[in-house]
């Protein structure tokens, strides 16, 4: 089969990660969240794709599938069996599936150190079996640990997705509303040139700190990002006007989308309502909504746009 599989997250009323997931891979998950995908080099990096495959049987029962793969004769001297179960239809337990499939391969295991890695899915219409080639490093998660914060401080792991939206070959990261640098310290983990703004000095020089802690190094001004003149590939920001509803209008938040707009040609905007509308009054052309679900009763809208 040799078909390229990713894993991802499984999180209710979570656009994010269907949106995460193509974009990295060029798959999109189904209702398990199973993508078919073209690549998987960039999984380590995710922050909700957890595995990334290559597919070499399927059955819709455990013999099935162990049959399937005692006759592909798949290289896997020095293996492991390791077991997912995505649905709980399927009576098998763990222990009987890994044996069954390790019984099937024509070599010998190593538990501690192998050379293949073999993962078996137990789906809702039957089995997989795959070679991990790829797994989410999880990197985002040091970064929960900054030293600066306040309440309003985007999850690290948010962070991270919202970065990975922006589309190659987008090189520079602006933040024009950086707050404690959530966004700049995803940007600067992979490596990429980042800049911030924040109209207030404390938010600025918090930011500036969080970065040194983890020894990155990114511009961040303090002041209006109206004034800000500095083109990038992509702008990534979390508005502040959405933590405040009765600020956020726009006769206030449109000068600021135009002037984004002219800085970079793609964006990603989190917001606490839809304000599709007002980027493209604002020059965007191409609006993709994405809903997130923050907690029970409460939404945020993630805005993916170009000019």
């Amino acid at each position: 089969m040799n078909t390229l599989l990713a894993i991802c997250a499984r999180l209710a009323d979570n656009d994010l990660i269907a949106a995460e997931c193509e974009n990295l891979t060029g798959g999109r998950p189904d209702s398990e969240g199973i993508a078919i995908c073209q690549r998987l080099d960039l999984i380590p990096r995710a922050a909700y794709v957890t595995t990334g495959l290559r597919c070499l049987a399927e059955g819709e029962t455990l013999g099935e599938l162990t049959n399937t793969i005692a006759r592909t004769n798949t290289p896997a001297e020095g293996f492991r069996v390791e077991f997912l179960r995505l649905s709980p239809r399927l009576p098998v337990r763990k222990p009987e599936a890994i044996l069954a499939v390790a019984n099937a391969l024509d070599a010998n295991p190593n538990l501690d150190a192998p050379a293949h890695r073999f993962l078996v899915v137990a789906r809702e219409k039957g089995f997989l079996f795959g070679e991990i080639l790829a797994e989410n490093a999880h990197s985002y998660q040091r970064h929960a640990d900054k030293p600066y914060r306040t309440s309003s401080s985007m999850p690290s792991r948010l962070a991270r997705a919202l970065v990975n939206l922006v589309s190659p070959p987008a090189q520079t990261i602006l933040d024009p509303f950086c707050g404690t640098g959530s966004i700049l310290l995803e940007a600067c983990a992979f490596g990429l040139p980042a800049r911030g703004v924040d109209s207030n000095p404390k938010m600025a020089g918090m930011t500036r700190r969080n970065l040194a802690h983890f020894g990155y190094s990114a511009i961040v001004e303090q002041g209006d990002m109206i004034e800000h003149h500095g083109a990038a590939d992509a702008i990534v920001t979390d508005l502040p006007y959405g933590r405040f509803l009765e600020k956020m209008d726009k006769a206030s938040l449109l000068p600021l989308l135009a002037h984004a707009a002219e800085l970079a040609p793609q964006a990603v905007y989190l917001t606490e309502q839809d304000i599709s509308p007002w980027l493209r009054e604002a020059g965007y052309r191409d609006v993709q909504l994405i809903h997130v679900r923050k907690r029970a009763g409460m939404s945020r809208y993630v805005h993916r746009a170009r000019v």
